[in-house]
């Protein structure tokens, strides 16, 4: 369980054609964030590398969720996907430019 904003979440591996993984087109998500059940389902056959990907898109649905920001689909669609691509090497230059700040 994780707690992001008082909101208790969990994350569960499950097989790529878990019935929380399809869509309404009858297609399969690689990982899937259910605001009602405050559960992250996650593609268990993808690589390691792919699962943090999509662990890290679907924790952004959870956060705006739990946080209450109110997006169009489209909208959040692409904040978790910059997030997931990109908010690793973003806080990671921030921790190095905040560093230096700090010691000057």
């Amino acid at each position: 369980m994780i707690n992001i904003n008082g909101e208790e979440w969990r994350v569960i591996l499950v097989s790529p054609f878990h019935p929380a993984l399809q869509r309404s087109d009858q297609g399969y998500s690689l990982g899937v964030c259910d605001d009602t059940l405050k559960t992250i389902y996650i593609n268990n056959e993808l690589s390691q590398e792919y699962i943090e990907k999509v662990l890290c898109h679907e924790l952004t649905h959870a956060a705006m969720f739990s946080y209450n920001i109110d997006l169009t689909i489209e909208q959040e669609e692409v904040l978790a996907d910059l997030i997931a691509t990109y908010g690793q090497e973003i806080i990671g230059m921030t921790n190095v430019i905040f560093k230096r700040l700090k010691n000057q």
